[in-house]
């Protein structure tokens, strides 16, 4: 692949809840890729999604392959695409559901090896699932950073109003830092 600019860094996952939906292959991929294709990207970095869709890691990449070659036109190149999409990978999961979650944190041990790895959680979900992922992430032991730096990423709207916001917020600091949250 390219050779990358950016190194001696950790390496770094990207699981992104809610990896079957428009923001991720309008938005996030897209950005991802372009970040790669211009060597932006560290090196090692592996981006996993997880939603209910039961796509094989193959059946994500290809669908994303048209998705981002859609978005990003003329800058779609076969060859860069082919690097990128050999760290996609996809972990079938409910949000509303706790047992899916031991299977995403045994693969991403798995993918990471005894490395470890920083990672980011990405939350491109519906608002509504948000505090639901926040406290699953910490009940499956994936917030601890035992294995490396752990972040999460929350978009916009963060609570319908005040009040739902702080509630937002109390659910987050039940499980992750205020220097772990990333709010879009």
């Amino acid at each position: 692949g390219p050779s990358n600019p950016i190194e001696g860094t950790m390496p770094q996952t990207i699981v992104i809840f809610g990896a079957s939906g428009d923001l991720t292959s309008r938005k996030l991929v897209p950005a991802l890729y372009e970040l790669f294709r211009k060597r932006r990207l560290p090196e090692k970095t592996r981006i996993v999604g997880f939603s209910r869709t039961p796509f094989s890691h193959a059946a994500w990449q290809e669908k994303l392959a048209e998705s981002t070659a859609q978005f990003v036109g003329p800058y779609f190149d076969k060859a860069a695409w082919a690097d990128f999409a050999s760290f996609l990978y996809y972990q079938p999961g409910d949000i509303g559901s706790p047992d899916d979650f031991p299977p995403l944190a045994r693969f991403l041990a798995d993918l990471e090896g005894d490395a470890g790895a920083a990672r980011i959680y990405y939350l491109a979900t519906a608002p509504r699932f948000y505090e639901p992922a926040i406290a699953q992430l910490g009940a499956s032991g994936l917030a601890s950073e035992d294995g490396g730096a752990r972040r999460i990423v929350i978009e916009k709207p963060f609570g319908s109003d005040l009040a739902s916001a702080r509630r937002l917020n109390d659910a987050l600091h039940e499980v992750f830092a205020e220097r772990q949250v990333y709010r879009i």
